[in-house]
């Protein structure tokens, strides 16, 4: 059963560092990217899955659409408080401006795909955020590397898109989703992915007047692609999604999950007093 959680979560732009990711203003701006991506873009999958609620006839899918759609919603709202965060830190008129961007982006792809390539998208990005999930909660390093201050967003985040990973690509098969729409749509979305959060990165640097330091990127480049290699160490997983056979349970994080589940809601759990409802 996958559980829509109600949590608070208060950002104090005096607590956290500016730098809370690895002390650095260039890993820190790339997290900040995907943040500011995330309330848009969690609306997007949203949509894309309960539009075809009434297609779906097995009630174990149908309560997973349910839970699914109630944790994006609380990850877009804790996101939107995150990024007013990041806003109050000194960011100007680049984060509205890049959110503005992203909206745009999502419009225009609901207007011009077809429902079962918007859901695709959906099933594309719903990959790279489960992937990325689950490297952050089973390798301390990349854990480590944020500030304490914000552990508790990034690993509830990260726990709950393990745990409602499979719910897109389980509808996007019932509905008839294929194989080459689904490799078609990744590749695109990769791209346009890709693109969209370097765009964004390098907005957020212009405005701290980081962009020309070339010497930081160059070390980003280093801790993300050689050591530790947060994102090289993604490559196989990512690949894995062009098998024809594929489905996002064949990456077995059930044990994952159920420590995590403890570690941030059981009885010693860091977030257990944040959490004040469930359903």
């Amino acid at each position: 059963m996958i559980v829509r959680r109600r949590l608070d979560f208060d950002f104090d732009p005096g607590s956290v560092p500016r730098d809370w990711y690895q002390d650095d203003p260039h890993l820190t701006t790339m997290w900040s990217a995907l943040s500011l991506a995330f309330p848009e873009g969690e609306r997007f999958f949203v949509e894309s899955v309960r539009r075809y609620r009434d297609r779906i006839e097995d009630p174990e899918l149908l309560s997973a659409i349910e839970g699914f759609g109630g944790q994006e919603a609380m990850h877009a709202k804790a996101h939107r408080l995150f990024n007013e965060m990041l806003q109050a830190q000194g960011l100007g008129d680049a984060l509205p401006a890049a959110e503005k961007r992203v909206r745009w982006l999502l419009n225009v792809g609901r207007r011009v795909l077809p429902h079962k390539a918007q859901l695709a998208v959906t099933v594309a990005l719903e990959h790279f955020t489960a992937i990325l999930a689950e490297q952050l909660l089973s390798n301390e390093k990349h854990r480590a590397a944020g500030h304490p201050s914000v552990h508790a967003l990034w690993e509830w985040h990260a726990f709950e898109e393990s745990e409602h990973k499979a719910v897109s690509f389980d509808v996007y098969r019932a509905v008839g989703g294929t194989y080459a729409m689904r490799v078609r749509v990744m590749l695109m979305t990769t791209a346009l992915f890709m693109i969209a959060v370097l765009l964004i990165h390098a907005r957020f640097l212009h405005a701290r007047g980081k962009l020309g330091d070339v010497r930081g990127w160059a070390r980003a480049a280093g801790f993300l692609w050689v050591r530790p290699g947060l994102f090289r160490e993604l490559v196989p997983a990512y690949w894995d999604f062009f098998r024809p056979g594929f489905h996002p349970n064949d990456r077995d994080t059930r044990a994952l999950v159920a420590e995590w589940s403890e570690r941030l809601f059981g009885t010693q759990g860091t977030l257990r007093d944040q959490l004040h409802a469930a359903a």
